[in-house]
């Protein structure tokens, strides 16, 4: 583990918590719309731009999951069940009550350059959580992300400011929300906490259309779906 999970008391004055986003990226791609076909992505530049981040041009992995790959799958082989049985529930909460197809949100995970699958499919990936208690923020996840407590704790419900609710979500919830429009918090807490949240990157819908306009470059091949769901 990146950090010990321990006891804590978030109203401690020294208390600090920890997240680890184990996801796949496409924010802040480098655009090749407009880009000439007939010479290679490696050797083309923005005019009057010095640099050019080639790295950033396809989907990319996270900084932490890239320098914690043992890390990473341990975690995605321990929760490989219950990611599954979340991706049950994903099909039919999309489906029958919120009338989005199971496609609109697991074609980017479906995409990842080099055939790469998602353990968390159909999102982009995870992050973990440890000892989190956070002031009011939203974030940039596509559709809703999906929450998932661990740990034995008091305390420590998740808000929704506008909405005026607050849930107190123990071990073997899942709460699922749009974090993306809904202003939430998680309050002080004592005892063992962390979650794991499912969640796609919005930015990934410019990949899946055109591959950030550079398709004339990039052959894609099937999807990944069947791989994703054997891990």
């Amino acid at each position: 583990m990146p950090r010990e999970f321990k006891d804590e008391d978030s109203r401690h004055k020294f208390f600090q918590y920890l997240s680890v986003h184990y996801v796949w990226y496409a924010r802040f791609g480098e655009k090749g719309d407009g880009a000439p076909d007939n010479i290679h992505p490696d050797n083309v530049r923005k005019h009057g731009k010095g640099k050019s981040n080639l790295f950033q041009r396809l989907p990319r992995e996270s900084k932490e999951l890239r320098q914690n790959k043992e890390e990473y799958k341990r975690i995605a082989d321990a929760f490989t069940d219950f990611f599954d049985l979340v991706r049950v529930a994903v099909s039919v909460l999309f489906k029958l009550y919120l009338g989005i197809e199971y496609d609109h949100v697991s074609m980017f995970a479906e995409t990842l350059p080099l055939g790469a699958s998602s353990p968390a499919y159909p999102f982009s990936g995870f992050v973990l959580n440890i000892s989190s208690c956070t002031w009011s923020h939203r974030d940039r996840d596509k559709v809703m992300c999906f929450v998932i407590p661990l740990g034995e704790f008091e305390g420590g419900q998740l808000g929704l400011y506008k909405v005026g609710l607050s849930f107190n979500l123990q071990m073997g919830h899942v709460l699922a929300f749009p974090s993306c429009h809904l202003t939430h918090f998680n309050c002080h807490f004592k005892g063992r906490r962390a979650t794991i949240v499912l969640h796609t990157d919005p930015k990934g819908d410019a990949w899946v259309e055109k591959c950030n306009g550079w398709q004339a470059h990039i052959v894609r091949h099937g999807s990944t779906r069947d791989k994703a769901k054997k891990k």
